[in-house]
């Protein structure tokens, strides 16, 4: 008997396409809010000593062929050593009699792809049509990954990145001039924050986004939230919110940015799938300002998995 199969980074990149992600996310959304994705809790183990995290998350889909554990690393002082800040490996196991039958070794690849292409599905269902600035609040790895992802579903008129480490944000600029021919320019964090969408992409325990003016209308996906204590906006930022377009209601109530978000609520708050689905209503007024709360669920890794898997067997 021969073991799992071994797929590398480079093979995954080949694979790997938001034109293909972006729809198969979108209807994974609509599978999860009906029941037929199914997903475990979310296992996050913090290490202060070394200002880093690991994530596990386990999940199927009911009408698939896997089942999928990802874990993933994020160790944040690894630029500083000239090592990426994300690792990861995604392990697949047949659903019909549970043998491991393929290792993913993505270099936290997968994840960095699905979660942009996520905030793409809801950018795409969420956010004004035609060309939208684009301002980026964190100058990791994940800037350029919703750069590149947005604008599949949008057609991007600027891109405004600011990050507490100008080097870092230069460095993310050019890569996105260089590879994505986009108009990028480091900017201010209150620039930034008027854009039509804004990112937030940090792993910050207090408010980067608290008292700036947002544009009428913009929708902030705020992905850096994603276990209990982390936080990217503040309370005169979630004063002008409408709508909170959770990925996972449960989930961001324990690990999102609803966990400061106590009920009663101010805003109005729905789930993606359920937007998707039309079964609840999304946008309501041009000029509400809506957040896409995103914390990352398993079944998101199981569909890029097994799109990777699809498109090299």
């Amino acid at each position: 008997m021969t073991g799992p199969r071994i797929v590398g980074r480079e093979e995954i990149r080949q694979a790997l396409t938001f034109d293909r992600l972006i729809p198969a996310l979108a209807e994974g959304f609509r599978q999860y809010r009906r029941g037929q994705a199914i997903v475990a809790p979310i296992t996050n183990i913090d290490l202060p000593h070394v200002n880093g995290e690991m994530h596990i998350k386990p999940g199927y889909m009911r009408d698939g062929d896997w089942l999928c554990v990802k874990i993933a690393t994020c160790y944040y002082d690894n630029p500083a050593r000239g090592l990426p800040t994300r690792d990861g490996v995604l392990i697949l196991s047949s659903l019909r009699n549970g043998r491991i039958e393929a290792v993913l070794c993505d270099a936290g690849l997968v994840t960095d792809m699905r979660t942009a292409g996520a905030s793409a599905v809801a950018v795409d269902a969420l956010a004004r049509a035609g060309t939208i600035s684009l301002g980026l609040v964190g100058a990791g790895t994940q800037a350029f990954w919703h750069a590149a992802a947005l604008r599949a579903v949008r057609t991007l008129g600027d891109v405004r990145v600011w990050g507490r480490h100008p080097e870092r944000a230069c460095a993310v600029v050019e890569r996105m001039r260089r590879e994505l021919g986009l108009p990028a320019a480091v900017a201010a964090l209150d620039e930034a924050a008027e854009a039509d969408v804004v990112v937030t992409a940090t792993p910050a325990r207090a408010p980067v986004l608290d008292r700036q003016r947002l544009r009428p209308g913009s929708v902030i996906v705020a992905m850096g939230a994603d276990a209990i204590g982390k936080r990217e906006l503040g309370a005169a930022i979630m004063e002008q919110v409408a709508l909170v377009v959770p990925d996972s209601l449960g989930q961001c109530e324990r690990l999102g940015e609803l966990q400061w978000v106590p009920a009663p609520r101010s805003m109005r708050v729905a789930e993606l799938g359920a937007v998707l689905d039309g079964e609840t209503a999304g946008r309501q007024h041009p000029d509400e300002t809506i957040v896409f709360d995103s914390t990352g669920v398993a079944f998101q890794d199981v569909v890029g998995a097994a799109e990777v898997l699809r498109v090299t067997e």
